[in-house]
């Protein structure tokens, strides 16, 4: 009887050695899987919204391909936020006080309203077919949405979130054109078909005038706000990408890459009154995206010259050309920061946002974002 007692007992504690040694298997195991922690980029794409919003001085960045919008923090340089946008995201502008930021998505026909703090998609627009360009007015609840398909200005009541009305183009350009040159391909890289193909537009408000750059017809419609119509077209030159107002001169600029067959190596200038021919301010072949500097004096141009790509700096009194710098890949839009110290410039080829010092006009950064990033919008929330 003791002797089966004693084996009773050793088997109780070898059992209870063998328990003890599996929980400390447990245990162990369970502290390897907290020490590897997801990887540092990860945690820094996930957590800003959740615990303390998107930083404040930041560049929101349009991909086409992947119908996204990176959030890069210019404080670090990381992309801090990818957001889901609709399809084939092109134009992206901000609201006045940089609460909002504003994205044209071509492929689906929309425009997404974000909160430029957080992240936050809070509007979802159905605008028509396929827009390609925005501007909005000084009080910031009115969106002007350029439709490249439909060749139209639809009209966006921000506080309403809808659109509200549109201004159609008239059928034929100026001087009564409708057809392109065999030469050319459209925005896309499709063939350039009949009909007006607008590209850019600007807003001047204190005239209650709209400007729209066509590539189909080469020239700008002149739309009135009060009538709601195409009222006069200027003859202009081919391959509009992009317009800037000097209201105080009088004065629109065009940037306007040509075609095929003859590539621009000029800035357009015409006059708002009558749209006459100028200046053509000499920057280099294939000029693209253009940025007016916060003062309004300076315009800082870029090029995509088959022998180098390249910022031109240019000033607006007299068109001299004050500073530049070369560029690698494909650059296309630039954005400036508020002081208009920097300027931050989306490189298609390379799927990259480069990062210049107007002071000096050198290339201080390169922040990688993926591929095909199209255009981009700084903002800086300072409250």
């Amino acid at each position: 009887m003791r002797v089966r007692s004693l084996v009773l007992v050793t088997i109780i504690v070898m059992l209870g050695i063998f328990l003890t040694g599996c929980g400390q298997a447990a245990n162990s195991a369970k502290d390897q899987t907290i020490i590897q922690a997801p990887p540092e980029q990860s945690i820094v794409q996930k957590t800003p919204l959740q615990q303390s919003g998107l930083p404040p001085e930041a560049l929101f960045v349009a991909q086409f391909t992947t119908n996204q919008v990176a959030v890069i923090d210019l404080a670090t340089g990381d992309i801090v936020e990818k957001i889901p946008v609709g399809a084939k995201p092109l134009a992206i502008i901000k609201s006045p006080d940089q609460a909002k930021v504003f994205v044209a998505n071509s492929g689906s026909g929309d425009v997404y309203q974000i909160n430029s703090s957080t992240g936050g998609i809070e509007a979802k627009i159905s605008m028509g077919n396929q827009p390609v360009a925005m501007t909005i007015n000084a009080a910031g609840d009115t969106l002007y949405v350029l439709d490249y398909y439909l060749n139209r200005v639809s009209i966006i009541d921000i506080k309403l979130r809808s659109m509200v009305g549109f201004i159609p183009l008239n059928t034929f350009g100026f001087e009564e054109r409708i057809e392109p040159p065999d030469c050319c391909t459209d925005i896309f890289g499709d063939p350039l078909g009949a009909g007006r193909k607008p590209s850019a537009l600007v807003l001047d408000e204190a005239n209650g005038k709209i400007y729209v750059g066509n590539m189909g017809t080469w020239d700008v419609a002149v739309i009135d706000l009060k009538a709601e119509k195409e009222v006069q077209a200027f003859d202009a030159t081919f391959g509009i990408n992009d317009l800037i107002l000097d209201s105080s001169a009088g004065s629109l600029y065009i940037s306007a890459a040509g075609n095929e067959e003859e590539i621009n190596d000029f800035i357009l200038k015409l006059t708002l009154k009558g749209g006459e021919k100028i200046g053509k301010l000499q920057i280099g072949k294939k000029p693209v995206g253009m940025a007016l500097s916060p003062d309004g004096q300076i315009i800082h141009v870029i090029t995509q010259a088959s022998d180098g790509a390249k910022l031109i700096s240019l000033r607006t009194a007299d068109g001299e050309i004050i500073g530049q710098c070369s560029l690698a890949g494909e650059p296309g839009d630039i954005a400036l920061s508020e002081d208009g110290q920097r300027a931050y410039i989306t490189n298609l080829l390379d799927g990259n946002v480069l990062i210049i010092d107007l002071t000096n006009y050198t290339v201080i950064k390169s922040i990688e974002t993926g591929v095909t990033p199209k255009s981009l919008v700084y903002i800086l929330n300072d409250e």
